[in-house]
């Protein structure tokens, strides 16, 4: 087994920008026609998922690998939780 060394979360050097993630949606929604959900419902599942055993301080979830603040934001998306989804 070769080590790959840490894990993105535990790197201290990830920082994505607002700006960056922006764009990262942009990108999502023009090139795969995604949807955004709108931006309560957006709070409302950042908000589960920031107070949930599976969100990191790096702002990913440890069930899925995805950057919360972009899931939180596509309709189309759902928790990953995978006991009980949150949302």
């Amino acid at each position: 087994m070769t080590d790959r060394g840490p894990c993105r979360d535990c790197s201290e050097t990830i920082q994505v920008t607002p700006e960056k993630l922006e764009r990262m949606l942009e990108m999502l929604t023009e090139s795969r026609h995604m949807e955004l959900a709108d931006e309560e419902t957006s709070r409302k599942r950042l908000s589960l998922c920031m107070n949930c055993s599976g969100y990191t301080l790096a702002g990913t979830c440890k069930y899925c690998g995805c950057l919360v603040q972009i899931r939180t934001k596509l309709n189309h998306r759902s928790c990953p939780y995978p006991w009980n989804p949150k949302w």
